[in-house]
């Protein structure tokens, strides 16, 4: 245990259970207005995970924060679920959660540890600097609503397309400025491997925009949530990435997925942009405008596993 990181010495960092969600309830209920992603049977799904590390901070025998690490593939893990109580914030309680879970990774991870959190969030931002985390890429969501057009240039592409796929993303501008897909606030690096399970996914699809009978770009659209999370983008077209050749290329494919949107009788389109590359106007022109306010940001953070 990681105790002797907290200036409060009555916490107990242990193992989170699936018989704790009584007491975790409460606390995901007082998180972003009752909309916390974490449902009862994600906690389940986590408690029961091998592959990473779910912890509880307890007091008096009481759940009072939750952390979460989840291995994402080779050499990727992604920290996630941190929560405190309201009345045991600012305590050093999430201080000691991220420290206990960076401690375990320390130990069993390897490879890029990753992170995102909302770019307002000042104490999240703060306790990621201070463990050595670099901001790295920022995404701004965007959302169009749906509207009829057409949409026939994009192609479902399949398994034996992969290496096509592979030659098109190395030579792609956008791919080099962006290797994510984002899912309900996870950034998933794009690797072969990855691409190549979600070509036979039943949850995902990788389509293809052709032009001049080649592969001229290419999207990536979930039909669902790859866990038991609760989707922020539940009536959304959720546009993961897209990759383009050049600005007009791009304006044609996001008014397309527009019009794939409406097709499958969602209310909008929606896609976390990558920010600070260019694709701003482009991507207006296309119909899409911000969700949130002002400059406000989806930040990835990552740190390396430090030997």
């Amino acid at each position: 245990m990681h105790n002797n990181s907290n200036p409060t010495h009555d916490i107990l960092y242990r193992p989170g259970r699936t018989e704790d969600w009584p007491q975790v309830a409460p606390i995901v209920e007082q998180t972003w207005g009752g909309e916390d992603y974490i449902t009862e049977t994600l906690w389940q799904h986590w408690a029961e995970e091998r592959t990473g590390r779910l912890v509880v901070a307890e007091r008096d025998g009481q759940v009072i924060g939750l952390a979460k690490i989840t291995r994402l593939g080779p050499a990727e893990w992604w920290l996630e679920g941190l929560r405190v109580a309201p009345e045991h914030r600012r305590q050093g309680i999430a201080h000691g959660l991220t420290a206990h879970l960076i401690e375990w990774f320390e130990k069993y991870g390897d490879g890029m540890l990753r992170l995102a959190l909302f770019s307002e969030n000042e104490a999240s931002k703060k306790l990621a600097y201070a463990f050595g985390m670099r901001h790295t890429a920022s995404y701004r969501k965007m959302v169009a609503p749906a509207k009829a057009g057409d949409y026939r240039n994009f192609r479902l592409l399949q398994p034996q397309n992969i290496d096509m796929i592979d030659r098109y993303l190395r030579r792609s501008p956008m791919y080099r400025v962006n290797r994510f897909v984002e899912l309900d606030w996870t950034l998933y690096y794009l690797t072969s491997d990855r691409l190549a399970s979600y070509l036979q996914s039943d949850y995902v699809q990788v389509l293809g925009w052709r032009q001049f009978g080649e592969l001229h770009g290419l999207a990536i659209v979930f039909l669902k949530s790859l866990d038991a999370r609760l989707s922020y983008d539940k009536n959304s077209l959720q546009i993961g990435a897209v990759y383009a050749p050049d600005d007009t290329t791009l304006q044609a494919m996001l008014h397309a997925l527009r019009g794939l949107a409406a097709y499958r009788g969602h209310e909008v389109a929606a896609w976390k942009m990558p920010v600070g590359v260019g694709l701003e106007r482009v991507t207006q022109y296309a119909g899409f405008e911000p969700e949130w306010d002002d400059d406000a940001a989806l930040w990835l953070f990552e740190r390396p596993l430090r030997l």
